[in-house]
């Protein structure tokens, strides 16, 4: 229930550009704005411990100063933003992260006051509880370039704006969580480390939707109604067959990728379309005449459920699925949740981070559709990371510092699945003796150390088969350029 096409994005522009937005109403493919169904973003500061120490509503030149890296409670600049040139990009001035809800939770909130009111609640609790998180995890980094430490954030700023419906005008609930690029770190403000971020964007996005699904007002409420939240996929069950009808922005961007698609098969005869070519067609079917933010009013509620009726939206007659009974926290196993995580980390990768192995923690406790409170969401979390975490092992050497979004660690099952296969592989290469090229010289322009030449000859010899092993940011590619001259 939290995410964004794309995931983290990251706003460059000015703030009198978001200020634009808002005074005209207009809207233009990379507009990022308050929108025209709200007139306050609200904005909090929050310390190390995740504790707001500072809170209050931002009008619309508040917001627009904020944007610009100005204090709204100090009124102090908090450093100047880099314009973009020809061939850079400007300073990206917050990060954007979506905490969304599905189409089918947004039917049930415009429908039912109560469940607007509870779903209302358990988004703020979502935003709450990422914010706070971050606040505990986010970082930056401190000295000259190649000598840099990677330093946690002292105070960080967020902002929260909330919509009711899509940019066609249907139901669709959700917060833009607008995250600062400014903290405050050793002594002055600094960049936030948004590559640590977008590292971070899978645990935030499993903790939002966790919160969600496990709200015991929301699903009460909609129990009292006769609907039923899957905890899986956070959709209503019986009303995810309605969604397509409350999806008109959906139905025209396939309509504008169709349209965009035909045309350049047209232009490209014989060609096939690659990835990157299609990646940007879909992004120019989103943004093509996409509309203005329309407010959510009585009567347009109305005319939702008008619309529903007339689709076959029936309460007496909705086929309803067979109900399971909520799961407590208390009868969930820790032990198992913790285990289970670490064998999709295990799955997915061979080496991973603190934060990957939060974040399958946190979608195997939601899966179980337990319901409690955010705080005990929380606590529940941090005890199975943890007694996943003891079952790791690192990938660095005992002194070398350890960033919780660097993948370093590992466990013995994957160490003695690559051992068994590293045997099998050497095992059906001939020996024979090899001569390898030096490589000293690119080695040096490049800064590369004795294991990374080592390596880059091995590569650029004649050896049938290299293996080449490196926990990230070794520097592997930098390695592999050195290796690529010297085998031309």
């Amino acid at each position: 229930m939290v995410d964004v096409q794309g995931g983290v994005f990251l706003f460059r522009d000015t703030g009198a550009a978001a200020l634009r937005y808002v005074e005209s109403d207009r809207s233009r493919a990379d507009d990022y704005y308050l929108g025209a169904d709200t007139t306050l973003a609200e904005f909090v500061v929050l310390d190390s411990d995740g504790n707001v120490t500072a809170e209050l509503g931002l009008e619309a030149a508040a917001y627009s100063g904020w944007v610009d890296w100005m204090h709204p409670v100090t009124g102090e600049q908090m450093g100047k933003p880099r314009a973009a040139g020809p061939d850079r990009k400007g300073s990206p001035q917050f990060a954007e992260l979506v905490i969304n809800a599905p189409k089918s939770l947004s039917i049930a909130a415009a429908l039912h006051p109560e469940v607007s009111a509870a779903l209302d609640a358990a988004q703020q609790d979502a935003l709450s509880e990422i914010r706070r998180w971050l606040a505990q995890h986010s970082v930056t980094r401190v000295g000259p370039l190649g000598a840099q430490e990677v330093v946690p954030a002292e105070q960080m700023q967020v902002v929260g704006i909330t919509h009711r419906t899509s940019r066609a005008g249907d139901p669709h609930r959700h917060i833009h969580m607008q995250i600062g690029t400014r903290i405050f770190a050793a002594g002055k403000w600094r960049a936030l480390d948004t590559g640590a971020l977008f590292k971070q964007q899978g645990a935030i996005r499993a903790l939002g939707t966790a919160v969600i699904a496990a709200s015991p007002q929301l699903a009460d409420v909609l129990e009292r109604h006769g609907l039923t939240l899957d905890p899986v996929t956070g959709e209503v069950a019986e009303l995810q067959p309605f969604n397509a009808i409350m999806s008109k922005r959906g139905a025209q961007v396939g309509k504008n990728l169709a349209r965009l698609e035909a045309e350049w098969d047209v232009a490209h005869p014989g060609e096939t379309m690659g990835p990157v070519v299609a990646t940007r067609l879909r992004a120019e079917a989103w943004a093509f005449e996409r509309p203005a933010k329309k407010p959510t009013t009585l009567r347009e509620e109305h005319a939702w459920v008008t619309e529903l009726r007339e689709a076959g939206y029936d309460p007496e007659t909705l086929r309803r699925p067979a109900r399971r009974s909520p799961a407590s926290l208390d009868g969930l196993s820790v032990q198992i949740v913790a285990s289970r995580a670490l064998d999709r980390c295990a799955a997915g990768s061979s080496a991973w981070t603190q934060h990957m192995v939060q974040e399958h923690a946190t979608r195997i406790m939601t899966e179980y559709g337990v319901q409690a409170a955010p705080a005990e969401v929380r606590e529940f979390v941090h005890i199975a990371t943890s007694l996943a975490m003891e079952d790791c092992l690192s990938l660095l050497p005992p002194d070398a510092p350890a960033p919780e979004h660097v993948a370093h660690l590992t466990s013995l099952r994957v160490v003695q699945a690559e051992t068994e296969l590293r045997d099998l592989i050497a095992a059906r290469i001939p020996q024979q003796d090899l001569e390898y090229p030096d490589v000293s010289r690119a080695g040096r322009r490049r800064g590369l150390d004795t294991g990374q030449e080592r390596a880059a000859a091995a590569v650029a010899s004649t050896d049938p088969l290299v293996v080449v092993e490196g926990a990230a940011g070794a520097g592997k590619t930098t390695m592999l350029g050195a290796a690529i001259e010297v085998a031309a």
